[in-house]
């Protein structure tokens, strides 16, 4: 696991770096919701994927029959989440009082001092992942409650591994009898194998996976780099170190089974990846777990019941870890109903709401106590005995080992510098020593302003 420190000083003149796109949104608290008369009312930003819309169809709802607190919730896209909230923290702007934020803000936003410590609201903490509250902490504080944790993992489709036809071909071609790959070496042998065979009438990609360049590739590349046990940074974060023999192997794996992609891999998006999964296109990814949701949705799958996950291949080293995906809720600090927004927080990650969130396909639980719930584990697909929540058991073993971003205030920008240059490795223009070596050299300046 790569180190997290939590200094307070450490790269103090990169704390604002969110801060630098304030003129992008200029003005734009002036259309926030408003409470009215005497009626209490909460005002909150989600991400409109599924724990979003949940959250504000479901459960915003429910807690205002409960409770008499109305809260609305406005759903935009990652990046403009993060916008506003540069914005309105810069504003000390009070129009929101709560955020869904992905993880990797919580340093930028908590060294800020933006956000609310919510260590007093969870009284059972030691029933979440431990992964998932500590990428949530910045200097020993709780910044945010885990909302959804889904670590990258190797999904493949057992209806092909399971095929005697297709079993018996790898046999001949390989001498080894075909089973879900547990090193790299493995893997990339059977995506090679795989990749132009036909099966159930489709041409088959070997994998794929989130490559676009933005921070799609960054992600993708990270399981490789943490299961070739590449370290991306020294351990204070003053030093880029991605000119490493163990980054640059990973870096070579990962660009070279970059050919055995679909047709325009490099701007493959996490939406991508899944209908090539529904159609049965491709043989294997590297996916968010709890993706599995929608290749079994009969709706828009050709490929229901199929998919079946595993954790990450392992690397030379023997290391197996996927690179974390977690959603958090926080609190503003500007925010005139702290301790309500506190309450509505904490009563969205109940035992009961977890288990809730995950029944209606928002992410993968956040307490440990939801992987055994009997409401996920009896639950079997539509005419079939396939389980639906078979991912849980894989999902809680890769939360053991899964490793997140870089936890430091220039996340962002990092993911932004070495994005550009994945891209061009993966192009061809630049070797993968010239490209990280670029990489290092713009990352380093990065943190010496």
């Amino acid at each position: 696991m790569p180190m997290r420190k939590r200094g307070a000083g450490r790269l103090a003149t990169m704390a604002g770096v969110g801060l630098a796109s304030i003129g992008l949104l200029g003005g734009c608290a002036a259309g926030a919701p408003q409470s009215s008369g005497d009626e209490k009312t909460l005002n909150a930003i989600f991400l409109p994927a599924a724990w979003g819309t949940v959250v504000k169809e479901q459960l915003a709802p429910q807690y205002e029959e409960e409770t008499g607190v109305k809260v609305n919730v406005e759903l935009i896209a990652r990046d403009a989440i993060h916008e506003k909230m540069a914005t309105l923290f810069a504003g000390q702007d009070s129009s929101y009082d709560i955020f869904n934020l992905d993880y990797n803000w919580i340093p930028e936003f908590g060294q800020g001092g933006h956000l609310v410590p919510l260590d007093d609201v969870i009284e059972d903490k030691g029933d979440f992942l431990p992964l998932s509250l500590d990428v949530a902490t910045w200097d020993g504080e709780l910044l945010g409650i885990p909302q959804t944790v889904h670590p990258a993992v190797l999904w493949y489709n057992s209806a092909l591994y399971s095929d005697a036809e297709t079993m018996a071909a790898y046999q001949e071609a390989s001498g080894k009898e075909l089973a879900p790959p547990v090193t790299m070496e493995e893997w990339m042998e059977q995506v090679r194998f795989f990749h132009g065979r036909d099966f159930n009438g489709q041409t088959l990609s070997g994998w794929a996976a989130q490559a676009a360049k933005g921070f799609g590739n960054v992600h993708t590349w990270l399981s490789f780099a943490f299961s070739y046990d590449c370290k991306p940074f020294n351990e204070d974060f003053t030093e880029s170190t991605l000119s490493t023999p163990e980054c640059i192997e990973a870096t070579k794996q990962w660009a070279e089974m970059m050919q055995y992609m679909p047709a325009g891999a490099n701007e493959l998006t996490y939406d991508n990846v899944t209908a090539a999964a529904q159609q049965g296109t491709i043989a294997t990814a590297i996916q968010w777990s709890w993706g599995q949701f929608a290749t079994d949705d009969p709706a828009t799958s050709q490929t229901v019941g199929q998919w079946e996950i595993a954790e990450m291949p392992a690397g030379p080293g023997g290391t197996s870890s996927g690179h974390l995906a977690e959603w958090v809720i926080s609190v503003s600090k500007y925010s005139e109903n702290v301790e309500e927004a506190k309450k509505f927080a904490a009563w969205l990650e109940t035992k009961e709401n977890d288990v809730f969130q995950a029944k209606n396909g928002a992410g993968d639980p956040v307490r440990a106590s939801s992987y055994d719930a009997p409401e996920l584990l009896d639950e079997v697909l539509p005419d079939s005995d396939v389980p639906r929540f078979r991912r849980l058991e894989t999902t809680l073993k890769a939360m053991a080992t899964a490793q997140p971003r870089p936890l430091f205030p220039g996340e962002e920008i990092w993911e932004t510098t070495l994005s550009t240059e994945l891209s061009a490795i993966s192009l061809g223009e630049r070797s993968v020593e010239d490209g990280l070596a670029r990489a290092d050299e713009a990352e380093n300046r990065n943190l010496s302003q």
